[in-house]
């Protein structure tokens, strides 16, 4: 099978949740023998010079359109009397609609694959079979963070964005071939807009750390520990929520307890949080599974979430016991109290991560029954195998042997 994959954002370095996705999506497929070229957006040279290097080896083409942020800022400006969503706008580029056109009249691609709903403009109307990857419902995501957003001008933003993305999303899924979410949810709140057979839940996968790193770790007393890029509202809303109604509940029945925000870009309410040695604010750091595999208890106190959240799958991966929202476990499903806590009251919640680490034995139980699970349903390799196959019938070709059914993942204990 030949793809061309369109992206957004250069995949390497993946520094972003989508880059990663990206990056691990060609190497997959073209280690599997795929003919994979690529077109994604770049801020510089430097940027053109490390997707090259990094990605050389893997794609039979890779090619860039240079798009300045002034640029994206300008055009979702001359956008907003429109009715494209604004994440479309900034990304709207004459070049990439140009390159994207050539490339496919030069080569001989039985499919396209492209990635989020900001780069559809660029494929939705090809002559080709086309498979769009939403990741997650943008109007289902908007809406949530209506629910909890108090600034003014961030609460104007978000109702026009919800408005506009719900119209464009359905019209999107009709125009397409196949669409793919990440959870049951998203899937769930695009059919309640429209009759919809095309679309497809395949979550992105996770690194498992090896079982000689997981038992070689040192669990430090009493550390709580929550992940993620702290430069978005969802996490940033979790990590204030939780340092300021559920902490002080902790530090109170605990003596000692630590809690560590750990994630690149922490916003000033975050770093404002921290008081050593007790609440720890990294930035971005290394490797996050070192942090994982030290902490006796991960938290996922999410208010806000569409999707599958990484780092809910990143500690259980761990054998790190987790406690989670109930909308943090929704894209992923695990089950409660054989997997993770799901606790949805500050109260409830933080007496379930009181419970873990004031016992030793729950808190390995529950981290090894949450390993297996991830190491059975939650792999690069075994989604993969899953998309693959899904890519596969949509342009015609034979399908990929040992494919799981797309509702199974998950259902393992």
């Amino acid at each position: 099978m030949n793809l061309l994959v369109v992206a957004s954002r250069p995949p390497w370095p993946p520094v972003m949740a989508d880059a990663m996705t990206v990056d691990r999506t060609l190497r997959y497929l073209a280690g599997r023998g795929h003919a994979v070229d690529l077109c994604c957006f770049t801020e510089s040279r430097a940027q053109e010079r490390e997707l090259r290097a990094g990605l050389g080896g893997v794609c039979r083409r890779i090619e860039s359109v240079r798009l300045p942020r002034w640029r994206s800022y300008w055009t979702t400006a001359l956008g907003l009397p429109g009715r494209l969503p604004m994440q479309v706008d900034y990304y709207r580029s004459p070049a990439m609609a140009e390159l994207v056109a050539r490339v496919l009249g030069e080569g001989d691609h039985d499919l396209v694959y492209t990635h989020l709903i900001r780069m559809a403009e660029y494929t939705r109307h090809l002559d080709r079979p086309v498979v769009v990857n939403l990741v997650v419902s943008q109007a289902l995501n908007y809406g949530r963070l209506l629910e909890y957003a108090r600034d003014p001008l961030r609460r104007l933003f978000y109702g026009i964005e919800r408005a506009r993305v719900r119209s464009y999303e359905v019209a999107l899924c009709a125009d397409v071939d196949r669409v793919i979410v990440c959870g049951p949810a998203d899937r769930e709140a695009l059919e309640r807009e429209a009759p919809l057979d095309n679309v497809f839940v395949n979550p992105h996968g996770q690194d498992v750390p090896d079982e000689a790193r997981v038992r070689a770790a040192r669990r430090e007393p009493g550390t709580i520990v929550l992940s993620g890029v702290m430069s978005t509202f969802t996490n940033v809303d979790a990590a204030l929520w939780f340092a300021g109604r559920i902490l002080p509940r902790i530090e109170r029945a605990v003596p000692g307890a630590a809690f560590w925000i750990v994630g690149r870009n922490p916003q000033r309410a975050v770093r404002a949080l921290a008081r050593a040695p007790r609440v720890v604010v990294t930035g971005e750091v290394p490797d996050v599974n070192e942090w994982l595999l030290r902490a006796e208890v991960a938290v996922a106190p999410l208010r806000i979430a569409a999707g599958m959240q990484n780092k809910l799958v990143q500690a259980m991966a761990c054998e790190t016991a987790v406690v989670a929202t109930p909308v943090a476990n929704e894209g992923i499903r695990a089950l409660p109290e054989l997997h993770l806590r799901v606790r949805e009251d500050e109260e409830e919640f933080a007496g379930a991560v009181i419970e873990l680490l004031r016992d030793p034995e729950a808190r390995q139980r529950l981290g090894r029954a949450a390993r297996r699970h991830v190491a059975a349903n939650w792999t690069w390799e075994a989604l993969f195998l899953r998309l693959e196959q899904e890519l596969l019938a949509v342009a015609g070709g034979p399908a990929a042997p040992g494919t799981q059914t797309a509702d199974s993942v998950g259902s393992s204990a």
